[in-house]
């Protein structure tokens, strides 16, 4: 295919799918925990209370519509897994149903933070030990720093994860922020619950970049923030 890279390709889609996979599962089994030590065994006997990627792989949300952001040139933040199942019913006595939910959905988004730190840190430990995170490749009559695939991955988990808390916690079913909305706003929420998933694709699929881009500018104003506290490059 003239005018594409196809390995240039491969490595992009490998390096935010991979990280996709891993980050998507934690974020599940971050789910299944957090309703198994309010009293539900629910996502738990469902196997859901695993790291296994297997279990939480949503074909849409985890390969395709991540796939089709990367190579239409969009943010790589758009992806979920299989949602994790819930029985508020099954809360231990004393704990407020509404509250449980809230608990629970927040505890995907909250544990892409901490992975998106956590990948930080490594990185701002391995730049200020010394390790080599660039190689020079020559680019016309130039010599430019390539980063490896040890920072690329780094910095895609970091990048990736804090993507994926701001996304998730959008109001729109059948995301975690739809969990956490007031009461006060369930009349007008409810009704898009059959609407969430063709909300969410012709936003991918049909919306123009700029507005995408519009909408994801916080985070990207925050990523900036938090990467500068920690001194990375």
């Amino acid at each position: 295919m003239q005018g594409i890279d196809l390995l240039q390709v491969a490595r992009s889609l490998a390096f935010v799918l991979i990280p996709m996979i891993l980050s998507l599962s934690v974020h599940e089994c971050a789910h299944a925990g957090a309703a198994y030590l309010l009293g539900d065994s629910t996502g738990k006997d469902a196997g859901r209370l695993t790291l296994n990627p297997q279990v939480h792989i949503d074909p849409w949300g985890t390969l395709f519509i991540p796939a089709i952001s990367v190579l239409m040139g969009g943010v790589p933040y758009l992806g979920w897994g299989r949602p994790t199942p819930l029985k508020a019913m099954n809360f231990r006595q004393g704990v407020n149903r509404r509250l449980g939910v809230a608990l629970v959905a927040a505890a995907g988004p909250l544990s892409n933070v901490a992975l998106s730190l956590a990948s930080l840190s490594i990185l701002a430990l391995l730049e200020r030990a010394g390790v080599t995170l660039y190689t020079m490749v020559q680019n016309g009559e130039a010599m430019v720093p390539r980063p490896s695939s040890v920072y690329v991955f780094l910095f895609t988990m970091y990048e990736l994860n804090l993507g994926l808390a701001f996304f998730n916690l959008l109001p729109i079913p059948p995301l975690d922020g739809y969990r956490l909305l007031p009461s006060s706003l369930d009349r007008y929420v409810r009704p898009l619950e059959r609407y969430g998933f063709g909300l969410i694709m012709v936003a991918v699929l049909l919306l123009p970049q700029g507005v995408l881009g519009a909408v994801f500018r916080p985070l990207y104003f925050v990523m900036d923030r938090v990467q500068a506290l920690f001194g990375v490059a």
